[in-house]
């Protein structure tokens, strides 16, 4: 029996970023060289990530040179950049970036893991199991033949364009054998199926005859790694990215604890897609999970702000989460029982504008990579202050006019040191003349005076204005560790007048 690995700190490296990116390593006025690709993974080095999952596709582009996606022998070449180059698309960008590199004979996967080796941690691919990116416009370039040319193995066949159907055989046959290759050409100690990019697999009436076709290619999948790590003489893990409530990864066909039960997977990645939250359902897999390990995920992300709109361009104009928020999480996650944490498009933070003239008040920041050095040392997490922030999305908000949820503070390693507590609560419009009331396990908490964010922001994206934030002051007494009920009011409700929507609530915790 060969060895299997804990691992305690995840980190998802998408390859399509040393396209989109400006970097220490590269700007936009070159071509991407080769110590982009090393330099993503080497500026972890000293971190207490452990396991490189890489992602070998730039949107739905493979970035190696496949002998079952012939795209870069047979197709790529005889392209032409179409000019003016400043009247590309993002897309487009971002492809004819990637396609200079990878016409150099270039192997950004290979080139990847050699850096992974190199700082010492190990390497797994990550594979997106249904990337459903930009499938709207059938003749952008990121999209592949197999996928333009076969429209009968969409899961609407004639609709504008959508995922693949998993039901059709050649479609499993087809990521099966992209999955064998990538095993079977690097060195890698596991594999993860993200089935989160996108969780769409099966056409909407026939997700439950899905479940059982799902569940053999995922047997598939377990009997090629065991082979291909027999003959490599390592055990070689299967991890999977899936939805945070096993509810939901059933809705979409993926029946996470027949895996289990089966124990074809080594490690479930518990992933809410985009946007950090508290509301994942850790304690849901951990009773109903026998075998495998439990990771959370946490992202660069915790809200998408209304600026997207008004800015008229949606390229992750996001409000960034900050280090109080990532540890606080982590902190969190780790009490409620996961066995790992996990970071997914933690990078993205950096400037990926392309030079977008709306972006220019945005201009991109370097990743908070300090922050890692510690995300798994719970007795240092829970020394420092607290920011738990429950945004939209994940069951609670958006919520109109009454919410109601429960967070769990940790609080044991600094509650006789706390200074000053706050809750603050944001609403979808300006709420000054409509009366809100809190309370915090059933006690009304004083409504006071406040300005501004709780905590330094990491950027100004996606920040909300002052006139759609409540301040509240919550009795220091009251923050001890433990689960706590916190509800919303709108004191006019039903006044159809004075209708409001609460969009997220945070609590700050003090020590100084």
């Amino acid at each position: 029996m060969h060895r299997k690995k804990n691992y305690n700190c995840l980190f998802n490296h998408e390859l399509l970023s040393l396209f989109t990116s400006q970097s220490p390593y590269q700007t936009y006025r070159e071509n991407v060289r080769d110590n982009q690709v090393t330099g993503y993974v080497k500026e972890l080095e000293g971190t207490q990530v452990d396991v490189l999952m890489c992602c070998p596709l730039a949107w739905r582009t493979i970035l190696w040179e496949s002998q079952i996606d012939r795209r870069w022998q047979e197709e790529a070449p005889f392209e032409h950049e179409p000019l003016p180059e400043d009247d590309w698309k993002y897309n487009q960008k971002a492809y004819y970036r990637a396609r200079r590199y990878m016409l150099q004979k270039k192997d950004p996967v290979g080139l990847t893991l050699q850096a992974a080796r190199e700082i010492g941690i190990d390497f797994f691919i990550s594979y997106r199991m249904n990337d459903n990116h930009y499938l709207y416009d059938k003749q952008l370039p990121t999209h592949g033949s197999f996928w333009r040319n076969h429209p009968q193995y969409w899961i609407e066949p004639e609709g504008s364009g959508t995922p693949f159907n998993y039901m059709i055989n050649e479609v499993r046959d087809y990521y099966f054998g992209l999955l064998r290759e990538l095993a079977e050409n690097y060195d890698i100690d596991g594999l993860e199926l993200d089935f989160q990019r996108h969780p769409r697999f099966f056409p909407d009436n026939r997700v439950a005859e899905g479940i059982p076709v799902m569940n053999e290619f995922i047997r598939q999948v377990r009997l090629m790694l065991n082979e291909i790590g027999d003959n490599r003489g390592k055990y070689l893990q299967l991890c999977v990215r899936v939805p945070e409530r096993l509810s939901a990864g059933l809705k979409a066909g993926l029946d996470v604890e027949a895996w289990d039960r089966e124990q074809l997977v080594d490690m479930i990645n518990i992933s809410s897609s985009f946007k950090t939250t508290l509301e994942i359902g850790i304690e849901e897999f951990k009773s109903r999970i026998e075998h495998a390990r439990i990771y959370g995920e946490l992202h660069f992300v915790v809200h998408t702000g209304e600026s997207r709109s008004v800015l008229g361009y949606v390229n992750n104009i996001s409000r960034k989460t900050t280090r109080e928020i990532y540890e606080t999480a982590a902190l969190n996650y780790w009490n409620r029982g996961v066995d790992g944490l996990s970071f997914f498009n933690f990078n993205y933070t950096r400037d990926h504008s392309f030079h977008e003239a709306r972006r220019k008040e945005f201009p991109g920041k370097e990743p908070p990579f300090q922050l890692l050095r510690t995300i798994c040392d719970r007795e240092y997490l829970g020394r420092q202050q607290q920011h738990y922030y429950i945004g939209t999305g994940y069951g609670t908000f958006p919520a109109n006019d009454e919410a109601a949820f429960t967070v769990r503070l940790e609080t044991e390693g600094i509650f006789t040191q706390l200074k000053r507590a706050v809750l603050r609560v944001e609403t979808f419009r300006e709420t000054l003349r409509v009366p809100v009331e809190a309370e915090f396990d059933g006690i009304p908490l004083k409504e006071i005076v406040g300005s501004g964010e709780l905590f330094p922001p990491f950027s100004i994206e996606g920040l909300p204005t002052p006139e759609k934030v409540r301040y509240f002051e919550l009795p220091l007494h009251l923050a001890k560790a433990g689960a706590h009920g916190v509800r919303l009011f709108n004191v006019t409700y039903p006044d159809p007048y004075k209708r409001i929507t609460f969009v997220s609530a945070e609590i700050a915790l003090y020590t100084c």
